[in-house]
């Protein structure tokens, strides 16, 4: 998390120096919501990789503008290189899209349209980082829950994300039950002034790759399928595509994996009835007997 947000604010401050009229440290501190230590911290990383800091007659800090594309003074190695680590935390990390972009301005890496990701998510997470640092209470604004088909503030206490930034793991104070809220699904968040006061109860249970999270033992599933279900599996689930290897006689595909409920894995696969073969475990293949039959 520390790399990439700290990329996120490099760029950030890059662009605010570089506008008209010249900027104080103070305004830089509210800009960055930082400490002034880490201002200075910053200024010095941005002279490392080539920035000259200016200020002008009243002391305030300002970058020479130039051509737009020597914004960001990379090499096509140094762009790639840069490029790996940010999509490195997975498909959808929240943070990616507005440095992506600047990347490919400056270099010669070209990036498609399906590695831009939605920049104002970048700020969810920053946020919710704050409220686990500072062990403050989160208001989630306007979320769309999957189970309950609505979309409501809930008030939580985070715990941690997990590993790809997608979601974060919450004692949500109502319910008073552990969950998992996705970021994507978020309107909004605000940190709030009232101290976590449930930390005893806060427990974190490590997502399967179909993102059920909880207590239950892991379960064991095997599938083969075909090329086509294969793609939107990966698609739909790309922690999934870890566990997948080709049948090359065949031309289909072969997934093996533990998880914690049948309940999403058991959706695809009556979604792809004719293109999908549950084999191996006797339980999974058992529950999708028991919902076929539940629907006809």
């Amino acid at each position: 998390m520390f790399n990439q947000n700290r990329i996120y604010r490099l760029f950030q401050l890059i662009n605010y120096l570089k506008a008209r009229p010249a900027k104080s440290v103070r305004s830089i501190e509210t800009f960055l919501d930082t400490s002034e230590r880490t201002v200075y911290r910053y200024l010095d990383l941005l002279k490392d990789l080539g920035f000259t800091i200016e200020k002008d007659s009243n002391n305030k800090i300002f970058i020479a503008a130039s051509s737009d594309l020597d914004l960001i003074p990379f090499t096509p190695q140094e762009a790639d290189y840069l490029k790996k680590l940010i999509l490195s935390t997975g498909k959808k990390n929240q943070l990616a899209q507005s440095v992506l972009q600047k990347v490919q301005q400056s270099s010669e890496i070209e990036l498609g349209a399906e590695s831009l990701f939605k920049a104002h998510l970048a700020k969810i997470v920053e946020q919710i980082s704050v409220a686990i640092i500072e062990g403050k209470q989160l208001l989630i604004k306007g979320y769309s829950s999957a189970n309950s088909q609505s979309v409501s503030d809930r008030m939580v206490e985070p715990t941690c994300f997990t590993d790809n930034y997608d979601a974060v793991s919450a004692f949500e104070i109502k319910t008073r039950l552990n969950k998992y809220f996705n970021i994507e699904r978020m309107a909004s968040v605000e940190v709030l002034e009232t101290p976590m006061k449930h930390e005893a109860q806060h427990e974190f249970y490590k997502p399967d790759i179909f993102g059920f999270q909880g207590k239950s033992m892991n379960k064991e599933i095997e599938l083969q399928m075909s090329m086509r279900a294969y793609l939107l599996l990966k698609e739909e689930y790309p922690m999934s595509a870890a566990f997948i290897n080709p049948i090359p006689e065949t031309g289909k595909y072969y997934f093996k994996a533990n998880v914690k409920s049948f309940k999403a894995p058991g959706r695809f696969v009556l979604g792809f009835l004719e293109e999908v073969q549950v084999v191996g475990s006797k339980e999974f293949i058992r529950y999708i007997q028991r919902v076929v039959q539940k629907n006809t």
